[in-house]
């Protein structure tokens, strides 16, 4: 199957005639396409489990680029956004580009263009797909350590050796060894370095900032 079988391309523009042009022209190459008029219609119709990118219009009625960008960030939806702009509208987009969209295009654009852009927002959007899902396996394993062992974790992500994270946690050196073998085996890590990247790739010091606010 075509890796972009499965996608949707989510078409958001309040101007019928170019919904209609640009939903033609995106599913003549084989891309599934949902449009809608206005955001309130998108988020009824989006579908967390299909990975997606959103066309939007920059200027949607009784609404910015910027507050649909924000509710999109409140309901976790993180499916890359182009901007579909007009000429008067670039400053805006670029703004929009500054708050998290991935890219804009200024009217009138080249199908091409547009074509392209789209593919790209897929492969992003299949990309953070992934991310999300190695994160949420990370965490598993993270939520299967003991306190303490989440403790010696931390101590590691913040590049403390065996004998620094022993005096820190006020532990015997052998003891920090013994729970830092368990990280390694619950983790699945099989170095050092990988455990670090697994840290890393789940923001462990992140985490535990805000735990502390």
């Amino acid at each position: 199957m075509n890796p972009t079988d499965a996608a949707l391309v989510y078409l958001v523009d309040d101007d019928p005639t170019l919904r209609d042009a640009l939903q033609s022209l995106l599913e003549s190459v084989g891309l599934r396409t949902l449009a809608c008029a206005d955001v309130e219609g998108f988020l009824e119709v989006y579908q967390p489990d299909v990975p997606g990118c959103l066309l939007l219009d920059v200027r949607i009625p009784g609404r910015n680029n910027l507050s649909v960008q924000q509710r999109l960030r409140e309901r976790e939806i993180d499916a890359p956004v182009i901007i579909i702009t007009g000429h008067n509208d670039v400053r805006m987009a670029v703004t929009a580009m500054k708050q998290g969209a991935l890219d804009f295009l200024e009217k009138p654009f080249n199908e091409q263009l547009l074509l392209d852009c789209v593919h790209h927002a897929l492969t992003e959007a299949r990309t953070r797909r992934r991310v999300r899902a190695r994160r949420q396996e990370l965490f598993r394993r993270f939520e299967t350590l003991t306190p303490r062992e989440q403790d010696v974790l931390r101590r590691i992500a913040q590049g403390l050796s065996n004998r620094e994270i022993a005096e820190v946690l006020n532990l015997s050196r052998k003891t920090v060894e013994v729970h830092r073998a368990k990280v390694m085996e619950k983790m699945r890590a099989d170095s050092l370095s990988q455990l670090i990247r697994m840290a890393m790739a789940m923001d462990i010091l992140k985490l535990y900032d805000d735990l502390d606010a």
